[in-house]
Protein backbone atom coordinates (compact mmCIF):
# COMPACT_ATOMS: atom_id res chain seq x y z
CA UNK A 1 0.00 0.00 0.00
CA UNK A 2 1.55 3.17 -1.05
CA UNK A 3 1.07 6.01 1.12
CA UNK A 4 -1.57 7.49 -0.63
CA UNK A 5 -3.61 4.74 -0.35
CA UNK A 6 -3.15 4.35 3.32
CA UNK A 7 -3.85 7.82 3.74
CA UNK A 8 -7.06 7.05 1.72
CA UNK A 9 -7.73 4.14 3.86
CA UNK A 10 -7.82 5.28 7.41
CA UNK A 11 -9.67 8.58 5.79
CA UNK A 12 -12.69 5.90 5.19
CA UNK A 13 -12.01 5.00 8.35
CA UNK A 14 -12.55 7.67 10.22
CA UNK A 15 -15.79 9.34 8.17
CA UNK A 16 -13.78 12.07 6.77
CA UNK A 17 -13.93 14.06 3.59
CA UNK A 18 -10.63 14.62 1.50
CA UNK A 19 -11.07 18.57 3.09
CA UNK A 20 -11.26 17.10 6.65
CA UNK A 21 -8.43 15.21 5.81
CA UNK A 22 -6.10 17.46 4.65
CA UNK A 23 -7.17 19.51 7.95
CA UNK A 24 -5.72 22.74 6.56
CA UNK A 25 -2.38 21.15 6.43
CA UNK A 26 -2.17 21.19 2.56
CA UNK A 27 -5.21 22.21 -0.23
CA UNK A 28 -7.43 19.81 -0.73
CA UNK A 29 -6.66 19.43 -4.02
CA UNK A 30 -3.22 19.07 -3.05
CA UNK A 31 -4.22 16.45 -0.61
CA UNK A 32 -6.67 14.48 -3.67
CA UNK A 33 -3.26 14.02 -5.54
CA UNK A 34 -1.26 12.66 -3.05
CA UNK A 35 -4.34 10.12 -2.39
CA UNK A 36 -4.45 8.97 -6.33
CA UNK A 37 -0.54 9.05 -6.40
CA UNK A 38 -0.10 12.01 -8.80
CA UNK A 39 1.80 14.03 -5.80
CA UNK A 40 4.44 13.33 -3.07
CA UNK A 41 3.67 14.44 0.54
CA UNK A 42 6.76 16.04 2.71
CA UNK A 43 7.50 13.96 5.88
CA UNK A 44 6.61 17.16 7.81
CA UNK A 45 2.81 17.55 5.81
CA UNK A 46 2.48 13.83 6.62
CA UNK A 47 2.92 13.68 10.21
CA UNK A 48 0.98 16.76 10.68
CA UNK A 49 -2.24 15.50 9.08
CA UNK A 50 -1.38 12.14 11.07
CA UNK A 51 -1.13 14.08 14.40
CA UNK A 52 -4.02 16.59 13.80
CA UNK A 53 -6.15 13.40 13.33
CA UNK A 54 -4.82 11.77 16.41
CA UNK A 55 -3.94 8.23 13.88
CA UNK A 56 -1.29 5.46 15.36
CA UNK A 57 1.74 6.31 14.00
CA UNK A 58 2.75 2.27 14.20
CA UNK A 59 -0.50 1.59 12.61
CA UNK A 60 0.07 3.75 9.39
CA UNK A 61 3.75 2.48 8.59
CA UNK A 62 2.52 -1.16 9.24
CA UNK A 63 0.05 -0.65 5.96
CA UNK A 64 3.15 0.62 4.07
CA UNK A 65 5.41 -1.83 4.84
CA UNK A 66 5.11 -4.19 2.54
CA UNK A 67 5.27 -1.40 -0.41
CA UNK A 68 8.25 -0.18 1.23
CA UNK A 69 10.66 -2.21 2.80
CA UNK A 70 12.87 -3.91 0.53
CA UNK A 71 12.77 -7.74 -0.61
CA UNK A 72 15.57 -8.89 1.42
CA UNK A 73 14.16 -7.34 4.61
CA UNK A 74 10.00 -8.47 3.72
CA UNK A 75 11.99 -11.92 3.09
CA UNK A 76 13.79 -11.71 6.46
CA UNK A 77 10.70 -10.58 8.49
CA UNK A 78 9.06 -14.20 6.95
CA UNK A 79 11.22 -16.15 7.58
CA UNK A 80 11.31 -14.55 11.55
CA UNK A 81 7.46 -14.75 11.47
CA UNK A 82 7.45 -18.71 10.43
CA UNK A 83 10.22 -19.25 13.09
CA UNK A 84 8.04 -18.20 15.77
CA UNK A 85 5.10 -19.54 14.74
CA UNK A 86 7.17 -23.03 14.55
CA UNK A 87 8.30 -22.64 18.40
CA UNK A 88 4.85 -21.80 19.27
CA UNK A 89 3.51 -24.84 17.35
CA UNK A 90 5.85 -27.12 19.92
CA UNK A 91 6.57 -29.41 17.11
CA UNK A 92 10.15 -29.74 16.12
CA UNK A 93 10.09 -31.43 13.27
CA UNK A 94 8.66 -27.95 11.90
CA UNK A 95 10.96 -26.06 13.94
CA UNK A 96 14.19 -27.84 11.81
CA UNK A 97 11.98 -27.68 8.76
CA UNK A 98 12.12 -23.67 9.22
CA UNK A 99 15.37 -23.57 10.69
CA UNK A 100 17.09 -24.95 7.60
CA UNK A 101 15.04 -22.48 5.14
CA UNK A 102 16.73 -19.95 7.34
CA UNK A 103 20.32 -20.84 6.77
CA UNK A 104 19.44 -21.52 2.97
CA UNK A 105 17.20 -18.18 2.42
CA UNK A 106 18.54 -15.55 5.13
CA UNK A 107 21.56 -13.20 4.39
CA UNK A 108 21.22 -12.36 8.11
CA UNK A 109 23.97 -13.70 10.16
CA UNK A 110 22.05 -12.49 13.36
CA UNK A 111 19.15 -14.23 12.05
CA UNK A 112 21.16 -17.73 11.60
CA UNK A 113 23.03 -17.82 15.41
CA UNK A 114 18.95 -16.72 16.87
CA UNK A 115 18.10 -19.79 15.21
CA UNK A 116 20.30 -21.89 15.31
CA UNK A 117 20.89 -21.50 19.34
CA UNK A 118 17.52 -21.33 19.72
CA UNK A 119 17.45 -25.10 18.34
CA UNK A 120 19.97 -26.29 20.04
CA UNK A 121 18.51 -25.11 23.17
CA UNK A 122 15.56 -26.66 22.39
CA UNK A 123 17.07 -30.21 21.83
CA UNK A 124 19.22 -29.62 24.72
CA UNK A 125 22.12 -29.94 22.49
CA UNK A 126 24.34 -26.55 23.92
CA UNK A 127 26.94 -28.14 23.91
CA UNK A 128 27.29 -29.09 20.74
CA UNK A 129 27.77 -25.77 19.63
CA UNK A 130 31.29 -24.80 18.00
CA UNK A 131 33.03 -22.43 20.16
CA UNK A 132 33.94 -20.17 17.49
CA UNK A 133 30.37 -19.70 16.87
CA UNK A 134 30.32 -18.48 20.86
CA UNK A 135 33.35 -16.48 19.70
CA UNK A 136 30.70 -14.67 17.02
CA UNK A 137 28.42 -13.80 18.90
CA UNK A 138 29.87 -11.77 21.22
CA UNK A 139 31.23 -9.61 19.05
CA UNK A 140 27.91 -8.41 18.05
CA UNK A 141 28.36 -6.81 21.68
CA UNK A 142 31.28 -4.99 21.70
CA UNK A 143 31.30 -1.65 22.93
CA UNK A 144 30.84 -0.10 19.66
CA UNK A 145 27.37 -2.17 18.04
CA UNK A 146 25.04 -0.12 20.26
CA UNK A 147 23.04 -3.44 20.73
CA UNK A 148 20.63 -1.50 23.72
CA UNK A 149 19.23 0.34 20.65
CA UNK A 150 19.01 -2.55 17.89
CA UNK A 151 15.84 -4.65 17.83
CA UNK A 152 17.58 -6.84 16.10
CA UNK A 153 21.09 -7.40 18.57
CA UNK A 154 18.27 -7.40 21.25
CA UNK A 155 16.19 -10.10 19.38
CA UNK A 156 19.88 -11.79 19.44
CA UNK A 157 20.38 -11.47 23.23
CA UNK A 158 17.11 -12.64 24.39
CA UNK A 159 17.46 -15.83 21.62
CA UNK A 160 20.91 -16.81 22.88
CA UNK A 161 20.74 -16.26 26.30
CA UNK A 162 20.99 -20.08 27.42
CA UNK A 163 24.32 -20.27 25.65
CA UNK A 164 26.37 -17.39 27.49
CA UNK A 165 28.21 -17.85 31.19
CA UNK A 166 26.20 -16.75 33.94
CA UNK A 167 28.98 -13.75 34.46
CA UNK A 168 28.51 -12.46 30.86
CA UNK A 169 25.24 -12.68 31.14
CA UNK A 170 24.75 -11.37 34.68
CA UNK A 171 27.03 -8.28 33.41
CA UNK A 172 25.56 -7.13 30.18
CA UNK A 173 21.68 -7.25 32.31
CA UNK A 174 23.39 -5.45 34.59
CA UNK A 175 24.72 -2.85 31.79
CA UNK A 176 20.60 -2.83 30.40
CA UNK A 177 19.06 -2.62 33.79
CA UNK A 178 21.62 0.52 34.20
CA UNK A 179 20.10 1.92 30.72
CA UNK A 180 16.53 2.08 31.51
CA UNK A 181 16.70 3.24 35.49
CA UNK A 182 18.42 6.15 33.85
CA UNK A 183 16.93 7.34 31.36
CA UNK A 184 12.58 8.30 32.27
CA UNK A 185 11.49 8.68 28.25
CA UNK A 186 12.27 5.24 26.61
CA UNK A 187 9.79 5.24 23.72
CA UNK A 188 7.19 2.52 24.53
CA UNK A 189 8.02 0.22 21.34
CA UNK A 190 11.43 -0.15 22.96
CA UNK A 191 10.60 -0.65 26.33
CA UNK A 192 8.49 -3.55 25.58
CA UNK A 193 11.73 -4.70 23.99
CA UNK A 194 13.83 -4.27 26.95
CA UNK A 195 10.69 -5.91 28.51
CA UNK A 196 11.00 -8.98 26.39
CA UNK A 197 14.65 -9.17 27.27
CA UNK A 198 14.28 -9.01 30.58
CA UNK A 199 11.49 -11.46 31.09
CA UNK A 200 13.72 -13.79 29.27
CA UNK A 201 16.46 -13.50 31.52
CA UNK A 202 14.31 -14.43 34.82
CA UNK A 203 13.36 -17.55 32.86
CA UNK A 204 16.44 -18.42 31.98
CA UNK A 205 18.20 -17.97 35.05
CA UNK A 206 15.49 -19.83 37.04
CA UNK A 207 15.56 -22.70 34.65
CA UNK A 208 19.63 -22.42 35.37
CA UNK A 209 18.91 -22.25 39.38
CA UNK A 210 16.35 -24.41 39.57
CA UNK A 211 15.15 -24.55 42.67
CA UNK A 212 16.11 -21.04 43.71
CA UNK A 213 18.46 -20.64 46.50
CA UNK A 214 19.21 -17.07 46.37
CA UNK A 215 17.98 -14.35 43.78
CA UNK A 216 20.81 -11.91 42.39
CA UNK A 217 20.96 -8.81 42.32
CA UNK A 218 19.61 -8.39 38.99
CA UNK A 219 16.99 -10.65 39.31
CA UNK A 220 15.02 -8.09 41.84
CA UNK A 221 16.06 -5.09 40.25
CA UNK A 222 14.28 -6.70 37.16
CA UNK A 223 11.12 -7.72 39.28
CA UNK A 224 11.13 -4.39 40.91
CA UNK A 225 11.39 -2.10 37.52
CA UNK A 226 8.61 -4.27 36.04
CA UNK A 227 5.88 -4.21 38.87
CA UNK A 228 6.46 -0.72 39.30
CA UNK A 229 6.18 0.08 35.98
CA UNK A 230 2.78 2.40 34.86
CA UNK A 231 -0.08 0.05 34.73
CA UNK A 232 -0.97 0.38 31.15
CA UNK A 233 -2.29 -2.39 28.64
CA UNK A 234 0.92 -2.68 26.74
CA UNK A 235 3.23 -4.26 29.80
CA UNK A 236 -0.04 -5.77 31.19
CA UNK A 237 1.38 -9.45 30.05
CA UNK A 238 4.92 -8.36 30.93
CA UNK A 239 3.72 -7.98 34.88
CA UNK A 240 1.53 -10.70 35.02
CA UNK A 241 4.55 -13.30 33.71
CA UNK A 242 6.86 -11.05 36.29
CA UNK A 243 4.23 -12.23 39.15
CA UNK A 244 4.23 -16.03 37.47
CA UNK A 245 7.86 -15.89 37.70
CA UNK A 246 8.17 -14.65 41.26
CA UNK A 247 6.30 -17.14 42.05
CA UNK A 248 8.03 -19.73 40.89
CA UNK A 249 11.45 -18.09 42.54
CA UNK A 250 9.57 -18.07 45.73
CA UNK A 251 8.28 -21.78 45.63
CA UNK A 252 4.82 -20.89 45.09
CA UNK A 253 4.39 -23.05 43.04
CA UNK A 254 -0.05 -23.63 43.37
CA UNK A 255 -0.46 -20.03 42.72
CA UNK A 256 1.85 -19.72 39.99
CA UNK A 257 -0.11 -22.46 38.63
CA UNK A 258 -3.40 -20.33 39.12
CA UNK A 259 -1.74 -17.71 37.21
CA UNK A 260 -1.38 -20.32 34.25
CA UNK A 261 -4.64 -21.70 34.61
CA UNK A 262 -6.22 -18.31 33.99
CA UNK A 263 -4.36 -17.31 31.42
CA UNK A 264 -5.12 -20.60 29.66
CA UNK A 265 -8.78 -19.64 29.97
CA UNK A 266 -8.46 -16.21 28.59
CA UNK A 267 -6.84 -17.64 25.67
CA UNK A 268 -3.19 -17.25 26.09
CA UNK A 269 -2.39 -20.59 25.72
CA UNK A 270 0.60 -19.99 23.06
CA UNK A 271 2.27 -17.35 25.34
CA UNK A 272 2.24 -19.41 28.91
CA UNK A 273 3.32 -22.61 26.95
CA UNK A 274 6.88 -21.08 27.19
CA UNK A 275 6.77 -19.88 30.33
CA UNK A 276 9.27 -22.30 33.34
CA UNK A 277 6.99 -24.83 35.33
Amino acid sequence: MTIGEALKQIRHELYLTQEQMCAGVVTRSFYAKVESGRNRISADKLTEILFEHDIDITYFYQLLRNTYSSQSKLKENDLNQKMNQAFNSGKIELIEQNYHKILLQSNSSILKLRAMISVANLKDELNLIDPKVKEKLFVEFDEGANWMTRPDLLRLFTDTMPLWDSSDLSFFIGRLLAKVQKEHNIPELLQERYLRVFENYLAVYYKKNNPVKTINVNVQKIFDYILNLEPTVHFLLYKIAAVYLQNLFLGNKEEAQKIKNEMKKYGYQDIVKTWPK
